[in-house]
This record gives structure tokens, C-alpha cells and sequence, in this order.
């Protein structure tokens, strides 16, 4: 088995290689293009959105193409069916920096893929060409910081509301992936303020939430939609995720990965934020509840299949 392992690492690299400069020069590449045509597309902010998002979506696609075909990523999914070309408010438990396939699995079955706009650390921006492209697509960056970050989100969602663009804005409430040192800081701080003690994800950080579904409430963006992500691997059990590396330079097939989804009408939320803070948390109890179940079992039912 070690050999084996020795024998393979030399194809791992070069798969990883492979895959990292062909990203990284068409990351390259759609950045020259953006930079080109940011004079044009100044004078319209629907073409602006449409074609940066667009530019996003040739991305993903991509990289859901090597996901699932190339390296044979099965997606199974089970809750609520969504409809196509919806704009929601997306919540989702953080395990991984492979949540984004799942993610995207789901947006693109939905063709709202090019639509993803993500709650992203401010430093990433600073990333040559991934981040600079990041930023130009319109990025929701933040820096923790609720003060600072307020105005400036704000404003983007003025920008989305002003042209009704389609858009789904992705966040991770948990603010940070979930591992062993985490969770367990996570169960203290719950316990010592009276919350629910997880056992499955960390507590959520509620505030931003809030502020999006008040800031978008009587738009065009009419859900939240609570998306649920589960892995296990054969060998690392439950909660084994393959990282962005591994994605791009193993199969799959020793993994499974699954989404529950849940669609909540917008209108139906509690106006109140003190109440809206608790809608929120019931939904991470519940989340943690639902992952507990398949920790357990791993009994998933696939209930429909998503396809692109």
C-alpha cells in the first residue's frame, strides 16, 4: 500500500500541476479581457453585471466539468426541489474549501451558477488574478468587522436591487471551516452563553444574515435557500473532505458528498431581528441535527437528481 502510495504521488503532482498553471493562465487570460472591456461595459451596469458574471460562470463551469466527469465526483441531494433562475440569500454549513462544487452542483442545475456572489475574506482580493477577477465580478469582500464592512455591502446590494440582477449571495455563517481545535472552542463559547451546543458545525454569526434578509426583503431576491453539506470517505469516515488539491489530482469515487436543501419564502421571516436571529440559529440546530443523523447512519436517500 505504501509503495503504491509512493508510485502515485509523482501522477498526483503532475495532475496538480497540470491543473493549477491551465486555471491559473485562464484565470490570466479572462483578467486581460476584463480589463479591456471595462471601459465599455462602464456604461451599463446590467452589461457590466451580466458580462463579469458570465466571466465567473466559464470559471466554474470548468472546474465542475473536472469535478464530476474528469475525477467522477458523485453529488447525491435530497429536501426541497428549487426552482430555475431564482435569486436567493444561500446559507450553508463550511467543511471544506471544496464546498464550493456542492455549491456550485446545485447553482448550476439551476442556471445561477454565473450568479454566485460570495461572502469572501477582504485579503483574498488581493490574490493576483484569481483575486483581482473576484473583485471586479463583485465579490462581497469583508473584514470581520461589521462597521467597516456595512456601507460598502450595503451598496453592492443597492447595485443588485437597482437592475434586479439575478444573484445569489453565498454565505458561510460560520465565518471559518469547521475542524476538530474549532468546534471545540465553539461548544464552549456556546455553553458558557446559554446557545445550543453543536456538535456538527460551529455556531453561526448571525448579524450579517440579518442584515442581508432586511436589506433585500420586498426585492426581487425572495428566498433563503439552506443548503446542507455532507461528506464521508471510506477510510476517513464522516466529515472526510478532499481538499481543493485533491479535487484536482484524485478520483472521487472513495468519497460521497451530499446536499440537503431547504427553500424559505423571504416574506414568511420574522421582521423583528431579535426574531430573525433565532429563525437563524433554529436552522443551524436543525442543520446540526440532520448531520448528526447521517454521522450515525449514513443513510441518504437520494430523493431527485440535479442535473446541469
Amino acid at each position: 500500500m505504501a509503495v503504491m502510495s509512493t508510485l502515485m504521488f509523482p501522477v498526483r503532482f503532475c495532475r496538480g500541476l497540470f491543473y493549477g498553471v491551465s486555471l491559473f493562465s485562464f484565470a490570466c487570460g479572462i483578467n486581460v479581457l476584463q480589463l479591456i472591456t471595462l471601459p465599455f461595459l462602464s456604461f451599463s451596469r446590467r452589461l457590466s453585471y451580466e458580462f463579469n458574471s458570465g466571466v465567473a460562470g466559464s470559471i466554474w463551469h470548468v472546474m465542475q466539468r473536472i469535478f464530476k466527469s474528469r475525477y467522477k465526483g458523485r453529488i447525491t441531494y435530497s429536501g426541497d426541489q428549487l426552482p430555475a433562475n431564482e435569486s436567493a440569500i444561500v446559507i450553508s454549513n463550511h467543511v471544506s474549501t471544496t464546498d464550493v462544487y456542492l455549491i456550485h452542483s446545485v447553482a448550476q442545475a439551476q442556471g445561477m451558477l454565473s450568479y454566485c456572489k460570495y461572502f469572501a475574506k477582504d485579503s483574498l482580493k488581493y490574490i493576483p488574478f484569481f483575486g483581482w477577477g473576484m473583485w471586479i465580478m463583485g465579490m462581497l469582500f469583508i473584514k470581520r468587522n461589521w462597521e467597516k464592512d456595512q456601507t460598502r455591502i450595503m451598496n453592492t446590494f443597492s447595485r443588485f436591487k437597482s437592475i434586479s440582477a439575478p444573484v445569489w449571495v453565498v454565505s458561510f455563517l460560520e465565518g471559518s471551516r469547521i475542524n476538530a481545535s474549532k468546534l471545540a472552542k465553539a461548544q464552549v463559547f456556546a455553553a458558557e452563553r446559554g446557545l445550543y451546543v453543536p456538535n456538527n458545525i460551529l455556531v453561526p454569526r448571525t448579524k450579517g444574515f440579518i442584515a442581508t434578509v432586511q436589506a433585500l426583503r420586498d426585492s426581487h431576491v425572495k428566498y433563503v435557500y439552506d443548503l446542507t453539506l455532507a461528506y464521508w470517505h471510506q477510510v476517513r469516515g464522516f466529515c472526510a473532505a478532499p481538499g481543493m488539491v485533491g479535487v484536482h489530482t484524485q478520483c472521487l469515487d472513495g468519497y460521497k458528498f451530499h446536499v440537503h436543501i431547504r427553500r424559505f419564502l423571504i416574506a414568511d421571516l420574522p421582521q423583528d431581528d431579535e426574531k430573525l436571529n433565532e429563525w437563524v440559529r433554529e436552522i443551524y440546530k436543525d442543520k446540526d441535527s440532520y448531520l448528526e443523523q447521517l454521522k450515525n447512519s449514513w443513510e441518504v436517500s437520494e430523493d431527485f437528481r440535479l442535473e446541469p
